[in-house]
């Protein structure tokens, strides 16, 4: 198509336009950040590795406007969360300056990944500041979970169980062009702690109360009908662990019967696929996908530099150099083979404030959900990365650790308010009774 003058003009206004509404009304800027994660195909390839989709241009608008406009002040715990972060992000840019230094450089993916996750956690707990704006942002990532859901079945089409030798091709022939196939199992996290967030900051409703529970179960079972047995598994435990910490009986028993219908439900479509995927020896390791042996690998690697590690983005490199078949697939290893001992520490500080924080909000009555739904997502987190690199610079598992940053803050700058609300309110009494 031959874009004419009119046609440039009118796209240029378009995009002020929308730069415009963006900047004044961000709460329709994250509904359709939100969104555009669901379609992840959606991509400019920059090179082999390096994808630049919809949300990427979003969050750097987001960028320029967090960095011109001035939000309320991090709370306590906020900041917290921020210095560890910051500092575990120092060392790996020390890490690449060394390294470039040396004359081996990171890769490019790895670095722009890192690049990506920092302006993430530093853009989305600044714009995330009212329950209005966390509305949206719920809403449009339920959007973007129903249109992957929906893609996820189209990619499979007609196609019949007996047409993959293993539940590891199914896992692949459902996923998307630009994602690891591990990596709708992170999405399904984020959108199953999204859905639990949507629960508390919409109304308590009937309707509401019914429909957020079913979102996060439905969610919850698109990785576990692909066989993506880590991340399910850890979404099953982290649910119940937040159902336990909230003391939602009632809502446990009934995850427990989805879940023992799932599996019969899984078994009775595919027995062959279904016995494939369940077939696990915890001695050996047979069936976690060589994540045993892989694991020695990296174990090995990282006796070489304990302490001041490979460098940043040097994983696959070195493990291919000694034999390896690949990546450690476990984020703490991934961190001590790259960044050491002291990265590792610093990787675990920062991890910790998350828990810290989420169990400060769930000593308080008032947010107790709050609370427990963070340490929850904490929880399924650091389970999932005992097999993938979740916790390590990843783009969902990012997104939702700014969410539950962006939770933190409102919580605590809310605690003041309903500390003086009721000594004001007694100060009017007598007033008006006179």
């Amino acid at each position: 198509m031959y874009l004419t003058p009119t046609l440039w003009f009118e796209i240029g206004v378009a995009i002020v336009i929308a730069l415009v509404l963006f900047w004044t009304k961000p709460a329709y800027g994250l509904f359709l950040y939100g969104l555009t994660l669901g379609f992840p195909d959606l991509a400019l390839p920059l090179g082999t590795t390096i994808n630049i989709r919809m949300d990427d241009i979003l969050i750097l608008i987001f960028l320029v406007r967090a960095i011109l406009w001035v939000p309320a002040p991090p709370s306590p715990r906020q900041k917290n969360i921020f210095i560890g972060r910051t500092l575990f992000l120092v060392a790996c840019l020390f890490s690449i300056v060394v390294e470039t230094a040396r004359g081996s450089p990171p890769a490019g993916y790895e670095t722009v990944k890192m690049a990506g996750c920092a302006v993430i956690f530093l853009v989305l707990p600044r714009l995330v500041q009212s329950k209005r704006t966390l509305r949206f942002f719920v809403a449009g990532l339920m959007c973007a979970g129903v249109a992957l859901a929906i893609q996820v079945h189209l990619h499979l089409g007609e196609s019949s169980s007996n047409d993959f030798a293993n539940f590891q091709e199914l896992k692949s022939a459902a996923t998307f062009t630009t994602w690891n196939p591990n990596t709708i199992g992170q999405a399904a996290i984020l959108l199953v702690f999204a859905a639990g967030l949507g629960g508390i900051v919409f109304s308590k409703t009937l309707t509401h109360r019914i429909l957020w529970p079913c979102l996060a179960m439905g969610f919850a079972l698109v990785p576990a009908s692909l066989f993506v047995r880590g991340s399910s598994l850890s979404i099953a435990l982290g649910v119940i662990a937040f159902l336990c910490l909230a003391r939602r009986w009632k809502w446990a028993l009934v995850l427990t019967a989805c879940s023992v219908l799932a599996i019969l439900f899984l078994h009775s479509q595919d027995r062959r696929l279904m016995k494939d995927a369940a077939s696990v020896n915890l001695t050996t390791g047979e069936g976690f996908s060589d994540r045993f042996a892989r694991w020695d690998m990296a174990y090995r690697a990282i006796q070489t530099e304990p302490f001041l590690g490979q460098g940043f983005g040097q994983e696959l490199t070195y493990l291919n150099l000694i034999g390896s078949e690949g990546r450690a697939h476990n984020a703490y290893l991934t961190v001590w083979l790259e960044l050491g001992l002291g990265g590792l520490l610093l990787f675990l500080a920062a991890i910790f404030q998350y828990v810290r924080a989420g169990w400060f909000l769930y000593a308080d009555p008032r947010f107790q959900c709050q609370g427990a739904l963070i340490l929850a997502l904490i929880f399924a987190l650091s389970l999932d990365s005992l097999g993938l690199s979740t916790l390590y610079w990843e783009k969902l598992p990012t997104i939702a650790l700014s969410l539950a940053v962006a939770v933190v803050g409102m919580c605590e700058r809310l605690e003041p308010e309903i500390q003086v609300n009721p000594v004001r309110a007694l100060s009017c009494d007598p007033l008006a009774q006179h």
